[in-house]
């Protein structure tokens, strides 16, 4: 593994702004604080965390961006082929042995929805989850924690390589980006219930900024993603991004009877 980003701050469900409440779940091992890191560029393709996968495009009028243009410009084909040896190289078990020793315990894993609501006229290919799996055992068997990651949506949320598509934001012009969404969710969800003593916790989307969506349509989604995310997994905590904002910004997220 060549990078690993330090996880950013995140917004808790119960977190919401309102009445402090006392918590009936806990992060794993790590108790209320997490000292982990992020497996960047590995199951969601950021050039600049993996140069060498995008050497071949270089140059002033550089054309292969993201996973998106990545899989489009060489075809699924091999594109399957550099991502399953990516796949299997870029994060080892000895990696993960090494971030316990150094006394983290958490990891977080960026996915795409393209790994589980796939649509055949995407360029994206799939094969993820079985690499996704051997990652989330080692991180159990060393004795940290996994949290999952959305990190990429359709018509992606905030424009940014990683979300999988460089360029619009496209994400909430369309029922259907969000009903796949939500299938990814739920898929990610599924995970998380195979591994309850590993997979503490899922971010159901990451970084969706706010100057090119609507929020209440974010918090929408939120609120379809906590009821269908618990339903699969009762277990494990929702995480959600701030997009961007301030937390007096999310008063009315709070929403009486839930519990995380």
């Amino acid at each position: 593994m060549k990078i690993l980003d330090i996880v950013g701050t995140v917004l808790l469900v119960s977190f919401a702004y309102s009445t402090p409440v006392t918590r009936t779940k806990r992060f794993g091992k790590g108790g209320d604080v997490i000292r982990g890191v992020n497996l960047g560029g590995l199951f969601v393709l950021e050039p600049w965390i993996t140069p060498s996968l995008f050497e071949q495009w270089n140059g002033s009028n550089r054309k292969v961006v993201d996973e998106w243009t990545f899989c489009s410009e060489l075809g699924k084909y091999e594109c399957t082929r550099r991502l399953q040896q990516h796949w299997s190289t870029w994060v080892t078990e000895s990696d993960i042995k090494t971030l316990a020793s150094l006394g983290l315990n958490h990891v977080r894993i960026p996915i795409g929805h393209w790994a589980f609501a796939p649509d055949p006229a995407e360029p994206y290919v799939q094969g993820q989850l079985p690499y996704l799996e051997k990652i989330i055992r080692w991180i159990g068997k060393h004795g940290l924690n996994a949290v999952i990651d959305l990190h990429g949506v359709p018509g992606s949320q905030n424009g940014f390589d990683n979300s999988g598509r460089f360029g619009g934001i496209e994400w909430q012009t369309s029922q259907q980006n969000i009903d796949r969404s939500i299938q990814a969710v739920e898929g990610i969800a599924r995970v998380a219930a195979n591994y309850p003593t590993i997979v503490d916790a899922v971010q159901v989307l990451n970084e969706p900024a706010n100057w090119g969506l609507s929020v209440d349509q974010v918090i929408e989604f939120y609120k379809r993603a906590y009821t269908s995310f618990r339903k699969l997994a009762p277990n494990a905590i929702m995480v959600v991004h701030d997009a961007f904002l301030s937390p007096t910004d999310w008063h009315k997220f709070n929403v009486p009877g839930w519990e995380n």
